[in-house]
């Protein structure tokens, strides 16, 4: 929800967050929301309107690096405000970078807030030339092993942590043999169907991420297109974006906390201009029905494909970092 240029908690983008909420407000699945805005009570009473959504997960990131001029205790606030509105929000440590915020006891800190406040956190990344968000093994051992002493509840993935939150199997996570087929082709996508999954032909990493969440199976793409997470469906002009985790509902707007290791101002149709990218989820079959035209991948220059010269069919594993699921590790919420 609104997690491209902008943040979904700022005064200039708020409004537009809620009406999108209030959109959503019959949708079942789990709504993710990532911010990392400071406490604002015009925001907060903004958001009291859908307090009683329970399908908002809040994941609010922490760094400790004063983005936009907002301070650490004034981000702990924020923290505590948007527990009372909405009691799933977590502390997401997202980024780490490695000599600014990785050492013992900023890791700590974090941890300190998760316990006191969310009772949950999960552990996030700097992303690398091909997009894949890496943190160094010593540090995210260390985050768990405090997290373990802590008795805070850490997901690798945001995925993971609503799954658990919700008392669902994990949908990157929890895969099997190929199911909703029909919607696959629904989508415009034509594919073949193997024991352990779906095969693409040609696709993208955005291809790779939402039809491991649709199908809950492996994804295999023969001639990977584009490291970006556009999906390739007949759509016309309309773009349309699966992260690893989450389907994107998004305005991209020209406003922002302008974070120095923002990956966003790295992609081409992104950067800090208005653009509008996906749509309520319930609208993608009638706006795929509606266009016949793909998008021209051509016209995007600066996607990086890793080569996987020992590969035939790329994987999730080949473009993005996999990690272990920690949904099952914990007693499920009551």
């Amino acid at each position: 929800m609104n997690d491209t240029y902008g943040d979904p908690f700022i005064p200039e983008q708020v409004d537009n967050t809620i009406v999108k909420l209030q959109e959503l407000r019959w949708h079942r699945a789990p709504i993710a929301i990532f911010t990392k805005a400071g406490p604002d009570a015009t925001v907060l009473d903004k958001l009291r309107r859908v307090a009683d959504m329970s399908q908002i997960v809040v994941y609010y990131s922490l760094t400790a690096l004063d983005e936009g001029d907002i301070s650490f205790d004034d981000r702990v606030v924020m923290i505590r405000e948007l527990r009372q509105i909405f009691p799933n929000t977590l502390v997401f440590t997202r980024p780490i970078i490695r000599g600014l915020n990785d050492d013992p006891k900023t890791l700590q800190r974090f941890v300190e807030v998760a316990a006191e406040h969310t009772g949950l956190l999960v552990l996030g990344g700097l992303h690398d030339p091909y997009k894949k968000k890496k943190i160094q093994k010593p540090v995210e051992e260390l985050l768990i092993e405090y997290c373990d002493a802590a008795g805070v509840k850490c997901f690798h993935k945001t995925s993971c942590a609503g799954a658990y939150i919700h008392g669902t199997e994990c949908w990157v996570h929890d895969l099997a043999a190929p199911r909703n087929q029909d919607a696959v082709s629904a989508m415009g996508y034509e594919f073949d169907v193997i024991d352990e999954g779906i095969v693409l032909q040609q696709g993208t990493t955005g291809d790779i991420n939402f039809l491991r969440m649709l199908c809950r199976s492996n994804v295999y793409i023969e001639n990977l297109k584009s490291n970006y997470n556009l999906l390739t469906v007949p759509a016309g002009d309309r773009k349309l974006e699966a992260t690893s985790s989450w389907f994107a509902w998004s305005e991209n707007i020209e406003t922002c906390l302008d974070c120095s290791y923002c990956i966003i101002k790295q992609i081409e149709y992104l950067k800090k201009m208005r653009v509008q990218i996906g749509v309520h989820p319930t609208r993608l079959p009638s706006v795929v029905a509606q266009r016949g035209r793909r998008i021209d991948l051509s016209q995007f220059r600066k996607t990086k494909l890793q080569a996987n010269s020992d590969e035939s069919r790329h994987l999730y594993e080949h473009v993005r970092v996999a990690k272990p699921c920690f949904t099952h590790r914990y007693a499920t919420p009551e």
